[in-house]
């Protein structure tokens, strides 16, 4: 209710909105919003074929700026953002690089209930890394560059070579400095 000017008079609020402005009110009226955005992004998920293409290109973008220059986590952040608005140019170098990537890294797409994932697998990560997110119809990059496995060849020469090689140290007896003594830093070296 609100209170008048004169005090001895009341007017009378609409009972929505009492109704609002009251805990419960607000309670119900933030689940029937949450509630309508699930319904929202339950039929706005991105399909597995739409999710694959979008992260493609996503992936093929992120190996385009990382041909010459490689960027660090701020320029990776920023560049996942202008990834969900850009496509990637054709290059004749990318399809080696794309290739290259195929061969050696593997792109899953998982499809939940709200949402789609994508994850790749390679050596370094053999249980996947999420990559990218598919939600209300929009394919958000997560991708960084050294998460992927684009080399391959051997770590060491010989499989049963050690990582750390023993250096031999000779255990000669180098005796005693007979020129070393207590004021030989003021600058007498035969002091």
């Amino acid at each position: 209710m609100d209170q008048s000017t004169n005090r001895s008079s009341y007017k009378k609020q609409s009972m929505g909105s009492e109704f609002a402005h009251s805990c419960l009110g607000k309670v119900i009226i933030s689940t029937a919003v949450i509630i309508a955005l699930l319904i929202i992004a339950i039929f706005t998920v991105p399909s597995e074929t739409e999710m694959r293409a979008e992260m493609e290109d996503n992936i093929r973008e992120c190996l385009q700026d990382n041909e010459e220059i490689r960027g660090d986590k701020i320029d990776e952040t920023f560049s996942n953002i202008r990834r969900i608005f850009t496509t990637a140019d054709t290059l004749a170098n990318d399809k080696e690089r794309l290739e290259t990537f195929h061969k050696l890294n593997t792109l899953e797409v998982y499809r939940h209930t709200f949402f789609t994932t994508a994850h790749v697998r390679n050596n370094i990560y053999p249980s996947g890394i999420r990559e990218g997110i598919g939600i209300f119809g929009i394919v958000i990059p997560t991708i960084n560059y050294d998460d992927f496995l684009m080399s391959e060849g051997p770590v060491r020469g010989k499989n049963v070579d050690r990582l750390i090689q023993d250096q031999a140290v000779p255990d000669d007896y180098m005796g005693d400095n007979p020129h070393l003594k207590p004021y030989h830093y003021k600058g007498n070296p035969d002091d």
